[in-house]
């Protein structure tokens, strides 16, 4: 079955200008984790916690302390978006002299292909936090194997996150956080959405601090100058997680594949006016040390 193309057009003419599209979110989350390319499908995820204790100097070779190994296991899953558009769909369109010519125009294509790509951004930042493996074209998020039974994650709770409780709840969570954690040489950092990043500006505006009404895109964006905020469009609203970004790893078997897209005009293949559009790709996330991680959210 082609892909359902919906033509809105009150002219028949000549193509006048740029193509708009809607707006979609921009994958700005996967820079704020660890990306773990040319995953071979899966990949093991070891830790290793050594617990050092200190014993009386002796003559003797007296072992103390305990180590202890665990695995996590990164399972990539395969993707594909696949589109067809039937060149006469057009006719009615900007594009008369291409398509009986037996083309596509080029700005068009660019638009689908330019779109494609988006696409497929746009849904990741979404399935890496809140996607779940059960779900057709989707694997399990962030949000997900955090709050799964067995995570040893840490909640700080949960609840609405307002401009009136924003602070005193990312308090909270760093005040749940191990110590070990917030004295890394790896300083966590505090994830959060749109929604509660805009929040959280209203919140100091009301407290005085005037630079977040002005300062635009390049605000400050540390809590009490110690850790970083990643604003993180796909993220579920009221959830904050505070982690270390080595501890979120993405995977991919080759980080090019989503901005791969193949096009095939099928007029030499079949004889029809179809042209197919389509990607393939490989994605998959997992968490290392789970009680390393506090989180708020249900």
């Amino acid at each position: 079955m082609p892909t359902t193309t919906s033509l809105t057009t009150t002219y028949a003419g000549e193509l006048a200008g740029e193509i708009v599209a809607k707006a979609l979110l921009s994958n700005v989350s996967a820079q704020y984790v660890t990306m773990k390319p040319n995953v071979p499908y899966k990949s093991v995820v070891r830790k290793i916690d050594d617990t050092v204790t200190f014993a009386a100097g002796t003559c003797d070779f007296t072992p103390t302390g305990t180590i202890t190994l665990t695995e996590r296991i990164l399972t990539l899953e395969e993707f594909q978006v696949q589109r067809q558009i039937c060149k006469k769909d057009f006719f009615i369109d900007w594009t008369t002299a291409d398509v009986m010519s037996g083309r596509v125009n080029t700005q068009i294509q660019d638009a689908i292909i330019g779109r494609l790509v988006g696409g497929i951004a746009a849904a990741n930042e979404t399935i890496m936090w809140s996607g779940v493996n059960a779900t057709a074209g989707q694997y399990d998020g962030f949000e997900t194997l955090i709050k799964a039974a067995g995570s040893n994650a840490v909640s700080a709770g949960s609840g609405a996150l307002t401009d009136a409780n924003i602070i005193a709840t990312i308090w909270d969570v760093i005040n749940t956080a191990p110590a070990a954690v917030k004295g890394a040489a790896e300083k966590p950092a505090i994830y959060m959405g749109q929604a509660a990043w805009e929040a959280y500006m209203q919140a100091q505006i009301a407290d005085g601090n005037g630079w977040y009404l002005t300062g635009g895109p390049e605000v400050n964006r540390r809590f009490v100058g110690m850790y970083d905020i990643y604003v993180c469009p796909g993220m579920t609203a009221n959830n904050i997680i505070f982690a270390q970004p080595s501890n979120l790893m993405l995977g991919t078997w080759q980080e090019n594949q989503m901005n791969e897209v193949f096009i095939l005009d099928m007029q030499n293949l079949d004889g029809s006016q179809n042209v197919r559009y389509g990607a393939r790709f490989y994605l998959g996330a997992q968490i290392a040390v789970g009680e390393d991680i506090t989180y708020w959210g249900a």
